[in-house]
């Protein structure tokens, strides 16, 4: 009995110890970033326990697959602080943000493409004491997971939305077991309404509405996502916050 509860005590701080060992390696690793079998001669860990680890750090957002490549990096931290100066996406959409906020009481992001991800810019939370806080400032995540990130999607073209969703199926599962129809579907429900509607998928108990805001070309720049527990978006509601957000874009259209 001792000998059991000595084992089950130290598989926790066993994979903590071989979770960061991991991270310091992408830590330390090229810019370029790092190939599972880099990692695996780097760390001396099998790739299936890499693969383990890297899903963990990618959702608990320490890490990122690089785009267009089959290599993995660190997310280096993101000066929160200083991010609303020096971005001007940032400066424009904060204002319409924290009026947002204010209005919804539901946590509010300020999401944009690079490559086949998204990426998370900047965050407001609501005065609701409930709050699903589904990202965060630097999260990177496959392109289309969540509702900003499938606002964004959803406004560009079929061949580019087969490519994006091609190119990420192999992570798709991590968020929640989203498929390729899945998220083929939700594209085509997207485009239907006009704004995006995402539960469950990057976190459990979440439903998020986004809008995107494009440009004179018909490519999207950004887009702003409402995100709260799925018991406070009835139907009503998502149609309510998705006509202000619209709102909110349209104040900032001419301005980026």
């Amino acid at each position: 009995m001792d000998t059991f509860e000595t084992e089950e005590s130290n598989v926790g701080p066993r994979t903590l110890r071989r979770g960061l060992q991991l991270l310091q390696a992408l830590q330390s690793g090229p810019n370029d970033g790092l190939t599972i079998t880099a990692l695996s001669r780097e760390t001396g860990l099998q790739r299936p326990t890499i693969y383990r680890l890297l899903a963990a750090l990618q959702d608990s957002g320490f890490a990122h697959q690089v785009a267009g490549s089959k290599r993995y990096n660190a997310n280096r931290p993101v000066a929160s602080t200083s991010i609303i100066t020096t971005d001007r996406r940032v400066q424009i959409a904060f204002p319409v943000m924290r009026k947002l906020a204010q209005q919804t009481g539901d946590a509010v992001f300020l999401v944009v493409r690079e490559g086949y991800e998204s990426v998370s810019l900047w965050r407001e939370i609501g005065p609701y004491p409930v709050q699903i806080l589904a990202t965060y400032v630097g999260k990177r995540q496959p392109l289309g997971v969540g509702s900003g990130g499938m606002a964004l999607l959803a406004s560009l073209d079929d061949a580019m939305v087969q490519e994006i969703i091609s190119h990420n199926a192999e992570s798709l599962e991590q968020y929640g077991g989203m498929t390729e129809r899945e998220m083929r579907q939700l594209v085509k429900n997207t485009r239907s309404r006009g704004y995006s509607v995402v539960g469950n998928y990057a976190v459990r108990g979440a439903l998020g509405v986004g809008c995107a805001l494009c440009d004179a070309e018909g490519l999207p720049v950004l887009s702003i996502s409402v995100t709260a527990i799925t018991e406070r978006m009835p139907v009503a509601r998502q149609k309510d916050i998705a006509r202000l957000i619209s709102q909110g874009l349209g104040a900032i259209a001419g301005k980026l």
